[in-house]
């Protein structure tokens, strides 16, 4: 991985608001997704020689999903504390309710679900530790703002495939790329008009880890300026809370005063004169 980071190309605006507004990361390269990865675990303040994240293929796109170390190390840097709320067995579903408390004080509840169908002795067993694991790590990962799949539930998603930051992408099954390739069925009546995407505090808390990632990749003032611009970051200053709103002009700042001032070209002060002259 360190060959690759060496070598890294610079992610495009238009890359990074296709990332934000929908946290597909098929667009990016190899070299990309490691930057990306890095950045994203930089943030956080996670090891990610730990492996704290992995990508996921499915119908299409990618994504990152959060291993066990990710969740690990979440509880440890924010102080978490978990108590087991609930345990449910219903029909044949095992059902954990977990919650999670910050040493800030803030808290969470999350669920755990697991099929006990017909198991017995150890598999029933498993299946019971695996119910609790689940509830752990998805209560873990909401009350940190973070609305990424969780690895313990990647067996409820048939067809995924999983891959590391600087691997290739793996190809799409032969049945997907069919079904990718056919033709879209004829829409008979008009699209509803577009309205606001409503989103709960815990979506835009997540929404807004993605733009901190994103712009900690970016190089320039000019560049933050452009993702500031893009209709993505527009839309959600419009449509979002006031804390939301608050929180964007932060970021958006921050990151605007990490970079000197760009100094003036040749090219841009010849113009400067020229103007100059012309107002005169």
């Amino acid at each position: 991985m360190n060959a690759i980071t060496q070598t890294m190309e610079p992610v495009s605006a238009q890359t990074l608001e296709h990332v934000l507004g929908t946290g597909d990361l098929i667009k990016l390269s190899t070299q990309q997704r490691v930057e990306y990865y890095a950045r994203t675990c930089q943030s956080l303040g996670l090891n990610p020689l730990t492996r704290p994240f992995r990508f996921l293929a499915l119908n299409g796109q990618i994504t990152l999903y959060a291993t066990r170390d990710c969740t690990d190390q979440l509880r440890k840097i924010h102080g978490i504390t978990l108590h087991v709320v609930d345990k449910l067995i219903d029909g044949d579903l095992f059902i954990v309710t977990v919650r999670a408390r910050t040493k800030d004080g803030r808290e969470d509840e999350d669920i755990g679900a697991v099929t006990l169908g017909q198991l017995r002795g150890e598999s029933r067993a498993n299946a019971l530790m695996k119910g609790l694991t689940k509830a752990k790590r998805r209560v873990t990962l909401s009350v940190c703002g973070l609305g990424l799949t969780d690895e313990a539930e990647l067996d409820t998603m048939p067809g995924v495939q999983v891959f590391d930051a600087e691997a290739e992408v793996p190809p799409v099954p032969i049945r997907a790329a069919a079904t990718a390739m056919a033709p879209a069925p004829r829409i008979t009546e008009a699209p509803p008009k577009s309205t606001p995407l409503e989103r709960s505090d815990a979506q835009w808390t997540a929404w807004l880890e993605k733009l901190r990632s994103a712009c900690a990749m970016l190089r320039s003032r000019k560049e933050v300026t452009e993702v500031g611009g893009r209709k993505s970051v527009g839309d959600a200053m419009a449509t979002s809370p006031e804390w939301v709103q608050r929180e964007i002009s932060s970021i958006l700042a921050d990151n605007y005063r990490r970079w000197p001032e760009e100094e003036e070209t040749a090219d841009d002060l010849e113009i400067a004169g020229e103007d100059k002259m012309a107002a005169g």
